[in-house]
């Protein structure tokens, strides 16, 4: 792991576009209303963590699990073959978007929802700092974020990632940085829109 690589790499996101965009139903969207087809689009997410000690710690990813069309649910725990649970944490989730979309409110609300738990182990909140005994490699502390991964019609992919605090990021690939969109938060409850709430009204994705 780079010095100074506190959160989910551009490069973990490559490979887990890889991974899941080749998957059945992942980039399956209706033309017309840019919305998920119910029983043909499909979702896919992979649990992040990292694992290993203060002066060698690795991104590591759950096998993908399978869901609907408009909704993935990770694994808040996992369990690592060479790092016992003590050197394991969870740091977010990985999915795709079939239709290239910002996080909706159900990703929004999704992840953390165990972060005090004491039986599971979590990276930084970044949202509340002192998460107890938070993954550390070397001097700099491991922040929690989950992301999205997409692609549009054209072929090119969106890879975003977002965080406890409500903070949207986008990767450029001309700036070859994270550039941030905004910060929102999940909808309030009862009303039926999926668009979470942004400061300065609805984000707008770069093109590129």
């Amino acid at each position: 792991m780079p010095t100074g690589e506190k959160s989910i790499p551009i490069s973990l996101l490559r490979d887990m576009a890889e991974a899941l965009l080749r998957r059945p139903g992942a980039t399956t969207c209706d033309p017309t209303t840019q919305r998920p087809i119910p029983g043909l689009s499909t979702e896919y997410c992979s649990t992040v963590y990292v694992a290993g000690t203060r002066e060698s710690l690795s991104w590591r990813v759950t096998e993908p699990v399978q869901a609907g069309h408009n909704r993935c649910t990770p694994f808040f725990v996992v369990q690592d073959a060479d790092y016992p649970p003590s050197q394991v944490w969870v740091v977010g989730y990985i999915h795709n978007h079939p239709c290239g979309a910002v996080p909706s409110s159900q990703d929004l609300s999704v992840w953390p929802t165990d972060a005090f738990n004491p039986t599971v182990a979590m990276a930084e909140i970044r949202l509340v700092p002192g998460n107890p005994a938070p993954a550390r490699f070397q001097s700099t502390f491991i922040e929690m974020a989950s992301a999205v991964v997409a692609e549009r019609q054209d072929g090119t992919r969106i890879f975003l990632r977002y965080f406890p605090s409500g903070e949207i990021e986008q990767w450029s690939e001309a700036r070859r940085d994270w550039i941030r969109l905004g910060r929102c938060a999940p909808s309030l409850a009862g009303r039926l829109s999926v668009a979470p709430r942004c400061e300065g009204g609805s984000l707008q994705l770069l093109r590129e």
